[in-house]
């Protein structure tokens, strides 16, 4: 039989043992880094776009395989909306946004990566639908995809022609595939636009294993120039332009099964990069926006290669450099 003091003694344990537990979930990440609310589905090899205001999360690899989750965060409300999903299952995809819409573009159409996808769709958060566009010249995953004035230029990646830059314009729903292409071929790269210049950073693939390579397209020239690597070689990996600066964190190495959280800058003013404080969750097949100046990193998997289908995460952080001051 338990006594009454043995009981409340049971008690009073269990209750602090509940607000720990509860400090511990509600306690901040140190440093630059903090929490915010988490993403409806957890999952990996997904992809986003920023309109007006609003960071889009689509596809990816969720807990029952491939997802058509299509998911609207606010910044300034710290919360979550549900949208009509993807027309069709996809991961590994790109995408981006301009002239008002989010357009999503190749990627893996299965979960046994046998299918790669030529197809382009647009949605329209006014009527919220989803539209199908021209297709890319040639079906493809693992690539980047970004906006510079008015039009989609797609980079690196698997596929058919898999070196070569496309450019798909809204206005005329046609691909350009006559730009100079990649320099350094490579899939499960990044990419962020800098002053109208497409920044492709990392990756891994096409005979080598990670990269650090960095190189810069200037649509108005037509021209590749190279940078400096990147500190750290990896592949899966997401970038954002942050303050004019290229900031790259998480990836995986899958010689090693290793995830990075190391979290390096590219200032193109002095040509170099930095190191900052480190990505609190490590992680690979994330992805990332900039919204006022704050890096949002969404998603992704905790742990590299195969286990990515048991570490799926719904994990947002967000870097606030010390100019942009705290998030609210």
């Amino acid at each position: 039989m338990i006594s009454a003091v043995s009981m409340n003694r049971r008690i009073a344990i269990a209750s602090l043992l509940l607000l720990a537990a509860c400090a511990a979930a509600a306690e901040p990440v140190a440093g630059p880094w903090s929490r915010r609310a988490p993403m409806p589905t957890a999952r990996s090899e997904l992809t986003s776009a920023v309109l007006e205001g609003r960071i889009y999360v689509g596809g990816g690899i969720a807990q029952l395989g491939t997802t058509t989750a299509f998911e609207a965060y606010d910044p300034l409300a710290d919360a979550w909306e549900e949208l009509p999903p993807l027309a069709e299952d996809l991961h590994h995809l790109a995408a981006a946004a301009t002239a008002g819409r989010v357009y999503v573009a190749g990627g893996y159409a299965d979960i046994a990566f046998s299918e790669k996808s030529p197809r382009t769709w647009a949605y329209d958060p006014g009527p919220r639908q989803w539209t199908r566009v021209a297709d890319m010249p040639a079906p493809r995953a693992a690539h980047a995809m970004a906006a510079i004035d008015g039009k989609l230029y797609v980079v690196g990646g698997v596929g058919p022609r898999a070196e070569e830059l496309w450019a798909y314009d809204p206005a005329t729903d046609s691909w350009d595939s006559s730009h100079a292409p990649l320099p350094t071929p490579r899939e499960h790269l990044a990419a962020a636009v800098i002053n109208d210049r497409l920044y492709v950073v990392g990756g891994r693939g096409h005979g080598a294993g990670n990269r650090a390579i960095l190189e810069i397209y200037d649509p108005a020239t037509n021209t590749w120039t190279s940078a400096p690597d990147m500190p750290t070689p990896r592949g899966g990996l997401t970038a954002a332009a942050v303050e004019g600066r290229l900031h790259v964190t998480g990836g995986e190495d899958l010689d090693t099964s290793h995830t990075f959280g190391e979290h390096e800058v590219y200032d193109p003013k002095t040509d170099a990069w930095t190191t900052l404080a480190e990505l609190p969750t490590r992680r690979h097949g994330l992805t990332s926006q900039t919204v006022d100046d704050r890096w949002y990193v969404i998603g992704g998997g905790v742990k590299a290669g195969a286990m990515t289908f048991v570490s799926l995460t719904d994990v947002v952080e967000v870097f606030t450099p010390d100019s942009a001051g705290a998030p609210d």
